[in-house]
């Protein structure tokens, strides 16, 4: 099988036991009378559904010894990558949220294919929880979702669906090749590789440039310009999980009145918690917090593996008290990180990002991650999600909380995803550097009145 490209790489040279690169996902399920948990773990666990890529592919070489890294195919024990526990009563979902904090913060096998889920029974209100996470390496978020979605049916009679590892791909659109067409397709590959590469190195070029020059071009925000924060410091595998759900409708609401994205909204009001959180430590900068924004450029019959993800650099305009200026000026900066990508291909915004990310693994690798300005100061991420209710095997999902990797020197990621006219955030975090980060539910709800009351 092919190597692991680039983006892919770069999530397993720079990983260790302080800091494991995997994504995940916490879903809740409404149970139907019909269906027990024993249910739900046997059909999760059956064989009569085959495993399919990329859940049944493990890394040849797990640690990149004496060759590249890249995939091959595997058998996964169901056994050993599905398990089923329950929470200790009431099952609140505050210890729901420990428990998958605590899950979170471990490793990966490289010696398996590098997913796991867990069936988690005993949540309050009747329901059960399906934890599951999966090597960034294998997926981004986009691809995850795909993946996710592919499993789910808005039936709720529909039943015998497979689970999110044996969901079929696709359906795509045949095309027959030759071994003659093969050569030139690779031919007219490493020649387009070159004149893309050129084209993202020129405008890193210029805009290292503007770095130096201390000439932002306005509202956008240059590379390793983010201000020295409490959110970048040396991290470790401790993690804390918080999640909560928001009506989609409130930020649409404020985002047309102002003439602004959902997205340039919730920049906004995670820059207003941001600022609230950091002010009840003493600890908010003076220039405004940089938010890495990935970009998903995964096309619409692209694949549903790998990662196709791009990035943005905003500000969140922490500095800013009112909290329509706040989102005038994430708005702005916003629009100018558009423009520079607007003239980018495909292949020029992966490489771009990788580009301005080298320096970031590179500290990664050394341990010199919090050494200079960090390139950003929060990731914070926007996946669309499905529109209307999923149901899998007649149980009703109820939530959708998305759960993402840190680096060293980034002890937080905000990650949300739209579902059924809910935007479903996910935190991650690490908790020995950022204390009562669950206080942040509290002031993302706060900044988000702010805003509807201005």
């Amino acid at each position: 099988m092919p190597g692991l490209g680039l983006s892919d790489v770069i999530w397993l040279i720079g990983e260790s036991r302080e800091r494991p690169f995997h994504v995940g996902g916490l879903l809740l399920f409404d149970l139907p009378g019909d269906l027990t948990p024993a249910d739900i773990r046997g059909a999760m666990r059956s064989t009569d559904h085959e495993v399919r890529p990329p859940f049944n592919q493990r890394l040849a070489r797990p640690y990149g010894r004496a060759g590249r890294f890249k995939w091959v195919e595997d058998e996964p024990d169901l056994e050993h990558h599905v398990r089923h526990v329950a929470l200790p009563a009431p099952g609140r979902i505050r210890e729901l949220l420990a428990y998958v904090s605590q899950q979170h913060g471990s490793l990966l096998d490289r010696h398996r294919p590098l997913w796991e889920a867990v069936l988690i029974e005993g949540v309050e209100g009747g329901r059960i929880a399906l934890y599951n996470k999966i090597h960034h390496a294998m997926l981004d978020g986009v691809a995850a979702m795909r993946q996710l979605t592919n499993s789910l049916s808005d039936d709720p009679d529909e039943r015998d669906l497979p689970p999110p590892w044996a969901a079929p791909p696709r359906k795509r659109r045949p095309r027959e090749e030759d071994d003659t067409s093969l050569l030139r397709q690779g031919i007219e590959m490493a020649a387009a590789s070159v004149r893309e590469g050129l084209g993202a190195a020129t405008t890193v070029v210029k805009l290292g440039a503007q770095v130096v020059s201390g000439a932002a071009g306005g509202a956008e925000v240059v590379p390793y310009a983010a201000p020295r924060s409490m959110l970048n410091v040396h991290t470790t595998s401790a993690r804390r999980i918080v999640a909560q759900s928001y009506a989609a409708d409130r930020f649409r609401a404020i985002g047309k009145k102002h003439g602004a994205t959902v997205n340039d909204v919730v920049l906004a009001v995670c820059g207003g918690a941001l600022r609230s959180y950091l002010e009840s430590h003493d600890a908010l900068p003076d220039e405004p917090l940089v938010a890495f924004v990935p970009v998903s450029i995964r096309p619409a019959d692209g694949g549903d593996s790998g990662n196709a993800v791009s990035m943005m650099l905003s500000s969140l305009a922490t500095d800013v008290a009112d909290p329509v200026e706040r989102l005038e000026q994430v708005k702005a900066s916003m629009d100018a990180g558009k423009a520079r990508l607007a003239g980018m291909t495909q292949l020029q915004l992966i490489e771009y990002a990788a580009l301005l990310l080298a320096p970031v693994a590179v500290g990664q690798a050394l341990r010199m991650a919090t050494v200079g300005r960090p390139l950003f100061n929060v990731i914070i991420s926007n996946v669309p999600g499905p529109r209307e209710p999923l149901y899998w095997n007649g149980a009703r999902m109820s939530g959708m909380y998305p759960l993402s990797a840190i680096a060293d020197g980034y002890a937080l990621n905000i990650t949300l995803v739209s579902y059924a006219g809910n935007l479903e955030f996910g935190i991650t975090a690490d908790r020995t550097a950022l204390p009562r980060v669950q206080r942040l539910i509290d002031h993302l709800e706060d900044a988000l009145a702010e805003l509807e009351a201005a």
